[in-house]
């Protein structure tokens, strides 16, 4: 109701439409060979209308074995094709954000999140948005 009330808000104020998804995930799967692991991955995505730019944000938790500082590269892959770098915020959390014009809130897209500790171990995720 209060996300509903926020929308119409901003379609007064601004004169651009704002959609925010924060559902959770048609589906979703962890694999990994027991020494890293990607946990609690959360994406969401707004759209502004008005410049037809969707801004995404990415996080997922990685952990492995040897603990949280061992692991050395997360990313993902959109639609098994374009590999996105993500960041290292701290206590086990990786961050990416991505504003666009070629990807849409509101289509469907395939996420692999690949995650490497200095041990050449692997661990992923995957997440249909």
């Amino acid at each position: 109701m209060i996300k509903n009330v926020f929308v119409v808000i901003l379609l007064l104020l601004s004169g651009c439409f704002v959609y925010l998804d924060d559902t959770p995930s048609r589906s979703s799967s962890s694999y990994g060979y027991g020494n890293v692991w990607l946990e609690s991955p959360y994406i969401s995505c707004s759209y502004d209308a008005y410049w037809d730019i969707s801004d995404w944000i990415f996080e997922v938790h990685v952990d492995s074995y040897y603990g949280e500082q061992e692991v050395m590269e997360v990313g993902f892959y959109i639609n098994n094709y374009d590999y996105q770098y993500m960041d290292y915020v701290g206590n086990g959390w990786w961050y990416r954000n991505i504003v666009s014009t070629y990807y849409d809130c509101d289509r469907y897209y395939h996420f692999d999140f690949v995650a490497a500790d200095y041990d050449g171990f692997e661990g992923y995720y995957v997440y249909e948005w």
